[in-house]
Formats: C-alpha cells, structure tokens, sequence
C-alpha cells in the first residue's frame, strides 16, 4: 500500500469510504449512527456532528411501513440471506424526499459476530425525475390522442349543430327563439375551444412555439378546464388580466404553467376546509405591468405555506401533500417551463390565510 502513498491498508479502506459517491452509514447493533460520510452529509443535509449517535429514523419519509422495515430486518438478520436490497424513500433535513437504492450488510467481528450495519444508499433523484417526466409526457400523449379523437368525432357534427343554428338565425325575427339559437353557438363554440385547450396542454414540453399569447385568453382556457372543482368547493373564481395583456410566449407551456398552479390552489383550499376554515375560498389571477417587465400572480386562499417549507418548494420531489397525494414535481416543472420563457416564479404564503404565485416576465415578454 506504500506505492499508492498509505501507510497501511486501513488508510486505503478509509479513503475510498469517503471519497465514496455513494452515500454510506454505519451504525451499531441498536441503529444508533457512528460514522457518514461526506456523500451521506451531501445528500441528506445533515452534518457529522448532528448524524453521529442519532438513528436511522432520522431519515424515515413515512412512505414505509412498519410492517416494511420489519421484514428488512428480518432478512437482514437471517443467515441465509445476511443482507437486504431495494428502493426506498427517505427524507432529507429539509423535509425533501430522497428516492434511493439502499443496500444493508451487517458489520461482523472477527469472530463473526454483529457489532452494527452498513447502508449504502445511490441516490434514484435524478432517474425518478426522468422517469416522472417520462410518465408526465405518456399521460399528455394519451390526452392528446383523444383530444384528436374528439376533434375529429365531434367536431364535424358539432360544426353542423352550429352551422344550421347561425342559419336558422337568419331566417327568424323572434327576439327570444334568436336569444335560444345565440346560447347554442355559444356552447357550440365553448365545446370547440376546450377541445383546442385539451390539445395545447398535450403538446407537453415538445419544441417551443413562441408567438404573441393572451395571457386573459390563456387564463380563460384554463378555468374551462377546472372551473367545475372549484365550483364543487364553493371557491370563487376572479380573473383580473386586461384583454390587451399579451406575452411573447409559448401558449402551450403557459398553460401548462396556469394549469399547474390552479390544481395547487385547488388541494390548499381543500385542505382549509378540511381543516375547518371557513370561506370565502377565492382563486384570482391578476396580471400587470410592472417596472422591470410584467408580473401575473396566481392567488388562493388555501392553508398557506410555513415559511421553511417555501424555501425549498421549487426543489423536486419536495411535497407537503400527504403519503401517496403528490409526486412534488407540479411546482419544479412551473419553474421550469417558466426559465424557458425566460420568467421565473416566487411565491408569496402565510398559513391559515392563503398563497401568491408570482410569474415576473422581463420586458422584452411584454407586446405592446
């Protein structure tokens, strides 16, 4: 070992566990913690200091059971096994989750006894993103096959529907059989452009289409879409953007954007009324021009975001849904659709009173 310029193999094992990628633990018999290294300290968010002599449980997300680790340990503990592998989730210090592929061995004496355990975690963040987006993209294209199926099938009779209506309008003078035939053209033309807005937001994060956007029109599309469960909760809905607010955007990663974080103020209105807050429960969407370039704030008021939770809410994979509830990628794919505008998004939250999404566009987004 002298040639590689150790004194003894003991420094040769030391350096290679932490120089390691691979985030390693090593615990005693009772799980209590007696040495991380850096690439453990790197992707959990804990020092040294606060690891060493705290368990495992440190890290536990709540994605697993009980009745789960119980059957690690058993395995890990039967010597016709003697180790276990899989996929786990766990939490980092700043409440993110961390998907990684952990490997446990014991750590035996030299008369065979275990004395503590090594983990060997390998973080999955970067690949369970890739796959989220892959499975994103799966279920926009699935969309889009019917929204085309829609516009096809219904779009022919339903311009036949509209068609003889304009023309039955011309051949009648009743003021209210013509007020009847103007509802149906109406309608007609509502179903026409909820069938456009569906394949937009199918296109997903194909190739950028930049032209001049109306962020009201955009905004309207997306209520078409998800009015009905805000309407469920009682929640009002106000849209505040003047119809001569245009954007030089891509419309489909705009709505994209909007969708994205009406659905969020609809789960923290929910969430207030689970919580036994009482209304009024309100979405709005204003936009304005503002010094610098333009600025729209998508406002609710749900349950609010605790000031430490909102230093990290952009982050993948970090959510405050429940178990199961969220993949926490919604609001990192809003701040990544908007960088590709060349916007950026902040957030604006006091819990129990409500949330603020501020999209801030530079000058050269605004058209006229």
């Amino acid at each position: 070992m002298k040639s590689l310029g150790f004194a003894d193999v003991d420094d040769v094992y030391y350096r290679c566990v932490e120089d390691c990628n691979e985030a390693i633990m090593i615990s005693d018999f009772g799980g209590r913690l007696v040495y991380v290294n850096p690439a453990w300290t790197r992707a959990y968010g804990f020092s040294r200091e606060e690891a060493v002599g705290q368990t495992s449980r440190i890290l536990r997300s709540g994605h697993q059971s009980k009745e789960f680790y119980a059957g690690v340990w058993k395995q890990i503990l039967d010597p016709a096994v003697g180790h276990w592998r899989g996929e786990i989730v766990n939490k980092a210090k700043d409440g993110s989750l961390v998907p990684v592929l952990l490997t446990i061995t014991p750590v035996r004496s030299p008369e065979k006894e275990i004395r503590g355990f090594m983990g060997i975690a390998v973080d999955l963040r970067a690949m369970k993103e890739m796959e989220a987006q892959i499975a994103h993209q799966d279920r926009l294209a699935s969309i889009g096959t019917l929204a085309s199926g829609l516009a096809h099938e219904i779009g022919t009779p339903l311009g036949v529907v509209r068609g003889r209506a304009e023309f039955l309008m011309m051949k009648i003078n009743d003021p209210e059989a013509r007020r009847e035939l103007e509802v149906i053209t109406a309608q007609a033309d509502r179903i026409s452009k909820l069938i456009r807005s569906l394949l937009r937001v199918s296109r997903g994060f194909s190739d950028a289409v930049v032209g001049d956007v109306s962020v009201l029109d955009v905004a309207q599309e997306v209520i078409s879409l998800v009015g009905q469960h805000f309407r469920k909760e009682d929640a009002e809905i106000a849209i505040e953007v003047p119809a001569d607010f245009v954007l030089r955007a891509d419309h489909s990663r705009l709505e994209q954007v909007f969708l994205n974080l009406a659905m969020n103020a609809l789960h923290a209105i929910q969430k207030a009324k689970q919580d036994g807050r009482a209304g009024p429960h309100r979405l709005r969407i204003r936009a304005e021009r503002a010094e610098g370039g333009a600025r729209i704030r998508v406002e609710d008021t749900g349950c609010g975001i605790s000031a430490e939770n909102q230093r990290h809410l952009f982050k993948p994979f970090f959510t405050t849904k429940d178990v199961g509830q969220g993949t926490g990628l919604g609001l990192a794919i809003v701040a990544q659709l908007l960088s590709e505008m060349g916007g950026r998004v902040s957030v604006e939250s006091t819990v129990d009173v409500g949330t603020a999404f501020v999209l801030a566009f530079p000058p050269q987004s605004l058209v006229g």
